[in-house]
């Protein structure tokens, strides 16, 4: 379900039990470790630190580890210089090695990018007054960075002991505890640091979670209450309450709940979110998809989450039939809240075209031709469109248009070419295929072009040319199935080369396994030759693996038992192909055959 942001408090931690475990510091324990301040010296910022490498010659002698100090603060404070900074901090730690300053600023410096180098600074700094808070903090950072817990845990211990008024202090101890698998300790430092500073925002959220995370649930709602008393207008209270009470299956107290927190909040995307995925927890359909719709028109949440979210919805078509209102709605405010986003615009045309409005489809599609920069998948749904409806002027319109603006894409010509072949506008489409192959450099599209010539020339009964096309897309696609069983097929048809058309569907049977077109193929030629029980087998396979119970399939099986003399089975496949579309008086001049004997 949708969730635009992170709330402290989700479902997904109700089902696991325990808040997950890392490998690493997790990335709010990183921020909180490396965003912190760092001590300086006081100075006039109006000061430029000074690249020679030596004190004045009339600074004192026995000040020059401050001085170095102090012109390495002033470059990486001042000027974001870390070189002459390191280069300063370094001959401050040269002249006096237990120069604590020079190596915390060191240490501070390599943080992020050299944990290990940093450590051993921060550990010199250490060593110098183990009781220095800054000293102790850094060191625990760095140990917690380099995922040593249990060292992070025994130094923030200690920063809670020198500086236990800082609650930051508390909740990176907890945090620490959380990562070291150990949320119980976890919370008995975050009671203690409630006992201390009473509810508090760096704190008690962080209780709640865990509490939660441990699976104790009453806690976490007391400790809810309390957080509301405390913030009465912190929405995301309202929800975790909501979805506290919706786990423990009192939904009329989760309810009241959403209801305070959009009253708040009537946009909100977390509260939007969290009611929305507890309805669609409880299965109440009508309100789950009622409540998306905001979702949907806020820009807040993701487009390709919406798009993913409306696929899957939509994927179930008596879902989709029962629930086309609501689907239609949410499909409408994507193309609404994303007008200029093609990807919003292919979800609304797809799913006008499946509930069957194509019309309205095209209309849009069509106003985007113009675009400065248009999509090709544009064109491409047009001509489909255009195809299915059978409007040739239109095919012809939009190809043409098509080109002027893709001019190195031959595939708009393919698909004209297509149009015509399945209208059986055979020279036409002919025509439009050898203008795309004009345009075309790779051998394997040719190849694929020179059969659908093929095709187009054996449909319009001039078979010799076809074969001569078919003979040089073989050398093109020597391996192609489909030109393999075509080619094999019309051979078998004109009753010419039939071991050799026998050869080569054997080759296409066996690249495309249980294609029940090309073993209706291999059947057929079998039948040819007079292999008749070879037949059989194969035509039998061919059969049962056809989804569509092709009435060609239907005729050919019954050609093949007739001529095994299973009169009886031959009829029956005869009139399920008389029944299918097949030619009646074709079919009636073969049960003609039954009767006469």
């Amino acid at each position: 379900m949708i969730r635009a942001a992170a709330v402290a408090l989700s479902m997904v931690m109700f089902a696991c039990g325990t808040l997950p475990r890392k490998s690493a510091p997790s990335a709010e324990l990183v921020a909180k470790l490396t965003n912190s301040d760092t001590p300086t010296t006081l100075m006039d910022s109006s000061l430029t630190h000074r690249r020679d490498t030596t004190p004045p010659t009339d600074y004192p002698a026995d000040a020059h580890t401050v001085w170095h100090y102090v012109e390495g603060l002033k470059a990486y404070r001042l000027h974001d210089d870390s070189s002459a900074a390191r280069h300063h901090f370094e001959r401050a730690l040269t002249i006096d090695s237990m120069y604590a300053p020079a190596a915390y600023h060191t240490a501070a410096m390599l943080m992020m990018d050299n944990t290990d180098e940093a450590e051993r600074y921060s550990l010199r700094a250490y060593r110098t007054d183990t009781t220095d808070s800054w000293f102790t903090a850094q060191l625990g950072r760095l140990q917690i960075l380099q995922e040593d817990y249990a060292e992070g845990i025994r130094l923030f211990n200690e920063m809670v002991r020198l500086k236990g008024n800082d609650p930051e202090n508390h909740r990176i101890l907890a945090m620490l505890y959380n990562e070291n698998e150990q949320p119980f300790s976890a919370i008995i430092v975050l009671d203690s640091a409630e006992r201390r500073f009473g509810i508090h925002e760096a704190i008690s959220p962080l209780k709640r979670q865990l509490l939660v995370a441990t699976a104790q649930y009453d806690r976490a709602l007391e400790q809810n209450e309390e957080l509301i008393a405390a913030d009465p207008y912190n929405i995301d209270n309202y929800i975790i309450a909501a979805e506290l009470y919706a786990h423990a299956k009192k939904d009329s107290l989760a309810l009241v709940n959403y209801d305070r927190a959009l009253a708040l909040d009537s946009t909100s995307i977390n509260a939007l979110g969290s009611l929305n995925e507890f309805y669609g927890m409880r299965g109440d359909h009508p309100n789950y998809l009622r409540t998306m719709v905001p979702l949907f028109a806020s820009r807040e949440v993701d487009l390709d989450r919406k798009i993913k979210i409306f696929k899957r919805l939509t994927n179930n078509i008596d879902y989709y039939q029962k629930f086309y209102g609501q689907l239609n709605q949410l499909a409408i405010t994507v193309a609404v809240t994303h007008p200029d986003d093609l990807d919003a615009m292919e979800l609304y045309t797809t799913h006008l075209i499946a509930t069957g409005d194509l019309d309205r489809a095209l209309e849009i599609y069509k106003s985007h031709v113009n675009d400065s920069v248009p999509e090709p998948q544009i064109f491409n749904t047009i001509l489909d469109i255009e195809s299915f409806k059978e409007r040739a002027d239109s095919v012809e319109y939009y190809t043409r248009l098509a080109m002027k603006r893709f001019p190195d894409r031959p595939e708009f010509i393919l698909r004209k070419g297509s149009y015509y072949l399945i209208n059986e506008q055979y020279k036409q489409a002919e025509r439009a295929f050898r203008d795309a192959l004009r345009r075309i450099d790779s051998d394997s599209l040719r190849g694929a072009t020179l059969t659908m010539i093929g095709d187009a020339q054996y449909q319009d009964k001039r078979p010799r040319a076809a074969f001569r096309t078919y003979e040089k897309a073989l050398r093109l696609l020597p391996n192609d199935a489909g030109l393999l069983n075509n080619y094999a097929y019309f051979l078998s048809e004109e009753g010419r080369e039939l071991e050799r058309a026998l050869e080569m569907s054997k080759r296409a049977i066996t690249i495309s396994t249980n294609n029940s077109t090309y073993l209706d193929t291999y059947a057929w030629i079998l039948y040819k030759l007079g292999r008749y029980d070879e037949a059989k087998r194969y035509m039998r396979q061919a059969v049962t693996l056809d989804p569509t119970q092709s009435e060609v399939l239907m005729c050919h099986y019954g050609d093949i038992l007739y001529a095994l003399g299973e009169n009886f089975m031959a009829q029956i496949y005869w009139e399920k192909a008389r029944d299918g579309g097949y030619d009646k008086t074709e079919i009636e001049s073969r049960l003609q055959k039954l009767k006469k004997k």
